[in-house]
């Protein structure tokens, strides 16, 4: 990680935070490196960084998302918590065992059964609680989500990797909900703290084990129009003529072994079950990130709050 994929990450976050306006020398202050460093981080080429990540058989989708989750941090003052995050997720790529097919490509004397990484890194489910408060802490400086908070108030949980029942989920049991301009979080998040959005998401990882996370927020006019401004690729399912929890796991899963690039799944309900939208990531701040986008984008689209 140290050798070959740690000086991309870190060279393709300057180049981002240098085309957002940092200097040089914030840069340098902001990932503790000398700002020769910067210069020579900068002046490699984008596509060739990606395409040696590629030949390592590591997904080019997921260094930039975890890539954009760091600048997006680190833009918005949360310095620290850019670097937590960034160790956060390579921990849990190393723990989950998704590296060794290029470890093996490095080092071809690696044994095939080879799992010292899920062994020597302990306190996975640590490392989940920890992301889950961090973008609980996100969302809760955003006062904009109270625009998207459906009636049945909003949630969002994260699976360990390997997850294999709604018990290795991390939820927010008493849900999110929004009250005189303030994003309230209803307890702190446990494993288990969301049934529904926990079984969802165990099926879901079956299919992209990439994702490991979801939000269910609310879905109207105004956050489709956020989605299609924004670019977001989304799909909807439903009415359901006989609406229930099975009913809206089973639509939204097989969508996603339709189409593996969604990242919104829209279900439109039915008699008695509030349309719900529900925005996948690969952990928690990644969720965090895009639904607070959308609700950016609903407050620009239409200044007044939704009741």
């Amino acid at each position: 990680m140290s050798d070959n994929i740690m000086p991309i990450i870190r060279s393709l976050v300057a180049k981002k935070l240098l085309e957002n306006g940092y200097s040089q020398l914030k840069v340098a202050k902001v990932l503790g490196i000398t700002q020769p460093a910067v210069n020579r981080y900068v002046n490699r080429n984008y596509d060739e960084m990606l395409s040696k990540i590629e030949t390592l058989g590591i997904s080019r989708d997921w260094v930039m998302r975890v890539v954009n989750n760091v600048v997006e941090l680190i833009m918005n003052n949360k310095e620290y918590e850019a670097l937590e995050y960034l160790t956060n997720t390579i921990i849990m790529e190393l723990g989950s065992l998704r590296l060794c097919d290029a470890h093996r490509r490095l080092v071809s004397s690696l044994p095939t059964t080879c799992n010292v990484c899920s062994v020597l890194i302990t306190g996975i489910a640590d490392s989940v609680i920890r992301n889950m408060e961090r973008a609980l802490s996100i969302i809760e400086s955003h006062p904009e989500i109270q625009s998207i908070i459906p009636r049945v108030l909003m949630n969002i949980v994260e699976a360990k990797p390997g997850a294999l029942t709604e018990d290795d989920v991390v939820g927010v049991p008493g849900r999110i909900d929004a009250h005189g301009g303030r994003v309230i979080i209803g307890s702190k998040p446990i494993y288990g703290g969301s049934r529904h959005l926990g079984r969802l998401i165990i099926r879901c990882m079956r299919i992209n084990p990439r994702y490991r996370s979801v939000a269910s927020i609310r879905y109207d006019d105004r956050v489709e129009m956020a989605l299609r401004e924004l670019g977001i690729r989304y799909i909807k399912v439903g009415p359901h003529e006989d609406p229930s929890e099975d009913s809206v796991i089973n639509s939204v899963v097989n969508s996603l072994g339709n189409d593996r690039e969604l990242d919104v799944v829209v279900d439109l309900g039915g008699y008695a079950l509030e349309p719900i939208t529900y925005v996948f990531g690969m952990d928690s701040v990644d969720v965090a990130l895009k639904i607070i986008s959308i609700a950016l984008k609903i407050t620009q689209l239409s200044p007044n709050p939704i009741n």
